[in-house]
């Protein structure tokens, strides 16, 4: 099992840290990593779903209880960027489950700035974002990735790549995000508890 000690992580952000960077992104016009007009409109709609998020996800009582019954300690390391639509769905999420339990540690990283930690958990060989990396600190053992997206999310965009081959980028990622508000962040919930009770 790899080890954390092998994760070359420049800069550490906490999810505030994170949230604020991303807004003042956003108010500047500005985006993270190589600054492009797609991905400053992108950050600037991604800073409007974060707080949406976190006004409006409740999690499930049975995924608070099992997080908050985790004895063991454990760091999370979520790579991401601010221009991630996926991540601005997840991310908020993800920061509630780690903060039912002192005992998780979430800490976000900006890809480009961590290449080469982002080319030790590639999908499908793609830099895909974001991910989650689960470490468990009393072995600093590296335990599981995440990401980049629920399952039940990346079925809909596969079957709609199949069935509309001739859609475009702009048109898949408009489906994914009425996917993502018809789900109302259930799938990843359901996918965190999977992952729990398989630590614990």
């Amino acid at each position: 099992m790899e080890t954390k000690s092998a994760l070359d992580i420049k800069n550490y952000y906490s999810y505030d840290e994170y949230k604020h960077i991303v807004f003042k992104l956003a108010e500047e016009g500005k985006n993270s990593g190589e600054p492009t007009a797609e991905r400053i409109a992108a950050t600037n709609i991604n800073a409007q779903r974060i707080k949406r998020i976190d006004k409006q996800c409740e999690l499930h009582a049975d995924l608070v209880a099992l997080t908050k019954n985790l004895k063991s300690k454990y760091e999370w390391i979520l790579i991401t960027e601010s221009w991630c639509g996926d991540g601005a769905q997840s991310i908020p999420v993800i920061s509630k489950i780690a903060e039912c339990n002192p005992n998780i540690e979430l800490k976000l990283i900006f890809r480009d700035e961590n290449l080469s930690v982002m080319d030790s958990f590639l999908t499908n060989g793609t830099r895909s974002i974001p991910k989650l990396i689960f470490i468990n600190k009393t072995s600093n053992e590296i335990i599981g990735t995440w990401g980049p997206r629920p399952e039940a999310i990346q079925n809909m965009v596969t079957y709609f790549k199949a069935e509309f081959p001739q859609a475009d980028h702009d048109e898949l990622v408009k489906n994914l995000h009425l996917w993502y508000a018809r789900d109302k962040t259930n799938a990843i919930q359901e996918e965190f508890k999977s992952i729990i009770r398989h630590w614990e």
